[in-house]
């Protein structure tokens, strides 16, 4: 299991818990879009998160994300990311 602390460059994206897309760089999370705010509804669990990131109305929150690093879907939560 990976787990991401949410530092403080990142605070001000952090919206307490809830299913996210992240970007990881250099060991960090420079990135987050949680998928309640693009009005992606998901349940969890790791093959659902491999179906979302082939989902065509994340897309662009993808692209944006992959910019910054590496792009995971998990679970923020006390001012971490676990990855799915």
């Amino acid at each position: 299991m990976r787990v991401y602390p949410i530092k403080d460059g990142i605070a001000t994206k952090y919206k307490g818990s809830g299913y996210a897309l992240a970007a990881v760089a250099g060991n960090e999370i420079v990135g987050i879009v949680y998928l309640r705010d693009v009005d992606i509804n998901f349940d969890g669990g790791k093959r659902a998160a491999e179906k979302l990131m082939m989902d065509e109305r994340i897309a662009p929150f993808v692209r944006e994300l992959s910019a910054l690093g590496e792009v995971f879907v998990g679970m923020c939560s006390s001012w971490e990311f676990v990855v799915l």
